[in-house]
């Protein structure tokens, strides 16, 4: 029997082999790169490297692929064993002279993999050594090794902050310029959609936010990121050490938001603090927030009849289980208890946190839903069907709850029928488009996904 009492499953290994992967290894960072426009990552690793990443954060997690350039046309080394034995860097030099020769990009970024980083050879140097005025050459090591995705994430963006912005960055200090962190390009399955509305949000209230993921970005945007007033970090810990690091390099002091706000309150919240930080107009953001809220409640009472009655049913879900990355969590909590008046049960963290910002982020849940949830309620794993084992020996009644999660939980959704709303990734084999949660207009989207699907499976009927 496993002890779901303790919170850091993790130390306990009580399972030797993880199941239900929810992370790709450390060489996924290039989706991060991939997310620049004028950014190339050249693959020196094996040849199945991009095509093992990309099951978790690619096509089965919303359909997306990098643009403009997919993974079948990302330049490879392609290792083999006679690279791994007699040396690889003259394959590395001819993949590079060529891709310097035929694809457009401005920052080309040498991504070495596991088997690169054990045979040792100096990539740095062959880095600088095709590097000009015109086209920076980068090496950023990513063995699967040393970390995960999110980690391959944060030693990218370094890279490009410590190789590229340092030497082209701009200097002048923009007031009201704020740089956007805390989304991690694709593994977020709703990165672009979330970061557009967040954009428009921004601007809406006398911002200028710097935003270096996505169309009509890229380049020069990252040659702003130390113009930027302030940086503002949307997430429990994800580029934290991002924010600190331009801190210590650049001087820009930082905000940290732990969540993406979801709902009318989470949204009020994160305005105030940035009107007060920037000494925006108060009759602005005042009138920004009210707008905002009054949209969303006339929508949300159109629906009260339907949603009273199926209460009165008690065929609603009023309570749920999280099992998702700290960041999809913690947002999706803050709404439900907030807005939506649904309490948590137990939240399971399947990203592998790292220690240093465990205690961090469950002070952050702690603080969102304390009333609801104790130490123990909030686990920290890499381990993503820990959950599917604990709701087997959980009561029936329990299964009246709620799932947020991947695509893995409505797989166990399904089987103990209930309601369930994808949230992070393996997203799931379809299309996310321009989806997303945010704000109050993502609130809506998000409580007709969780409502829809109850209807779905038959638990509720609006039938007289």
């Amino acid at each position: 029997m496993i002890n779901l009492e303790v919170a850091d499953m993790e130390e306990k290994k009580e399972y030797a082999c993880p199941e239900q992967q929810r992370v790709g290894c450390a060489l996924a960072g290039i989706y991060t790169a991939l997310s620049i426009e004028g950014v190339l990552p050249i693959m020196h690793s094996g040849p199945g490297c991009i095509h093992a990443i990309s099951s978790v954060l690619s096509v089965a997690n919303g359909g997306q692929n990098p643009v403009p350039y997919m993974e079948s046309v990302v330049p490879s080394s392609n290792l083999s064993e006679a690279e791994v034995v007699f040396g690889a860097s003259d394959k590395l030099k001819s993949v590079l002279e060529h891709s310097l020769q035929y694809y457009k990009a401005e920052i080309f970024m040498l991504v070495t993999g596991c088997s690169a980083e054990i045979i040792g050879e100096d990539v740095g140097e062959i880095a600088e050594q095709y590097t000009t005025p015109e086209k920076t050459v980068l090496h950023v090591a990513l063995p699967g090794f040393k970390g995960n995705n999110i980690w391959g994430h944060h030693q990218v963006l370094s890279a490009l902050i410590d190789g590229y912005v340092t030497e082209y960055g701009e200097t002048e200090v923009v007031p009201k310029r704020v740089n956007v962190w805390g989304v991690v390009p694709h593994y977020d399955p709703m990165w672009v959609g979330t970061l557009e509305k967040l954009e428009t949000l921004l601007r809406r209230i006398g911002l200028e936010p710097n935003i270096i993921y996505g169309p009509g970005r890229g380049i020069a945007a990252l040659k702003k990121i130390p113009t930027a007033e302030y940086n503002l970090v949307l997430a429990p810990w994800t580029d934290l050490d991002i924010a600190k690091k331009l801190e210590r390099t650049f001087g820009t002091p930082y905000i940290h938001f732990p969540y993406m706000p979801i709902g009318p309150t989470a949204e009020a919240e994160l305005i105030r603090t940035l009107a007060e930080t920037f000494d925006l107009d108060p009759v602005l953001t005042e009138s920004v927030i009210k707008e905002r809220a009054d949209r969303y409640f006339y929508y949300f009472n159109r629906n009260l009849v339907w949603i009273f009655d199926m209460h009165n049913q008690r065929s609603l879900p009023r309570e749920f289980f999280a099992n998702a990355s700290a960041s999809a969590a913690l947002s999706v909590t803050k709404y439900f208890v907030s807005d939506l008046g649904l309490s948590p049960r137990r939240i399971f963290i399947p990203e592998d946190v790292p220690k240093k910002h465990r205690k961090n982020v469950r002070k952050l849940f702690l603080e969102t839903a304390g009333k609801y949830l104790t130490e123990e309620d909030i686990i920290f794993t890499d381990d993503g069907g820990l959950f599917e084992q604990y709701l087997k020996d959980v009561d029936q009644m329990v299964r009246k709850s709620a799932v947020i999660g991947s695509i893995w939980d409505d797989i166990t959704a399904k089987k103990a029928n209930m309601p369930f709303v994808s949230v992070c990734a393996p997203y799931g084999d379809v299309l996310v488009c321009d989806k997303q949660y945010f704000g109050t207009d993502g609130a809506l989207t998000l409580m007709a996904d969780l409502y829809n699907d109850a209807e779905k499976k038959g638990l509720v009927s609006a039938v007289v």
